[in-house]
């Protein structure tokens, strides 16, 4: 028993490195070695883990998508109503605090990693898609009568909620969290009434 809560508890303490790694030196810097080095492990046993980068890769945004699915099924099981789901799940997407801009680093260097790769690339417009579904639903609940297409709504919401994601995270001193709030609400109104 305890070889397993070792190997649960190491796979985690990796899992976390990964992500920490992608998030603050981009797809350029996530190596096998800085990954073994912010866990206090040796390469060998990040490449018994994750036998490439694309491994490294694909796992950072496979745990992206779970932590987001999560905080988004809480937003959305605590609201009052599919109006107010959409408009907590579309702020709870933005980089706002800590966690959130970590969260966002590591979508754009996943993101510039799939752009030169198909594999990667998939798995990226299946998550991202996995929002807009969300997004499509809540909407449509939200605005059964609403002029407009849901699905065409949610994917603005969604280019939005990125574009601001992007800014933020390049240039966070503009883009504070009140700023990105202030501009997701311009469109939000407009996409909960259908204008």
């Amino acid at each position: 028993m305890p070889r397993i809560r070792d190997h649960d508890a190491q796979r985690e303490r990796l899992s976390e490195a990964v992500f920490a790694t992608l998030a603050e030196r981009g797809a350029g810097g996530l190596t096998l070695r800085a990954v073994a080095e912010r866990a206090g492990c040796t390469t060998g046993l990040v490449l018994h883990a994750f036998p490439d980068k694309r491994a490294l890769l694909l796992h950072a945004r496979d745990v992206l998508h779970e932590r987001t699915r999560v905080r988004s099924d809480a937003l959305e099981r605590d609201a009052p109503d599919a109006a107010a789901a959409v408009r907590a799940v579309v702020l709870g997407a933005l980089p706002t605090d800590r966690a959130t801009s970590e969260e966002s680093r590591v979508w754009l260097g996943f993101l510039s990693a799939a752009l030169s790769d198909p594999a990667l690339a998939e798995r990226h417009a299946a998550h991202s898609r996995a929002f807009v579904e969300r997004l499509t639903r809540l909407l449509g609940a939200a605005a059964p009568a609403a002029p407009g297409n849901a699905s065409e709504r949610a994917l603005a919401l969604a280019a939005l909620v990125e574009g601001v994601s992007s800014l933020a995270s390049g240039d966070p001193e503009r883009w504070t969290a009140t700023r990105q709030r202030a501009a997701v609400e311009l469109v939000l109104d407009a996409a909960l009434d259908g204008s």
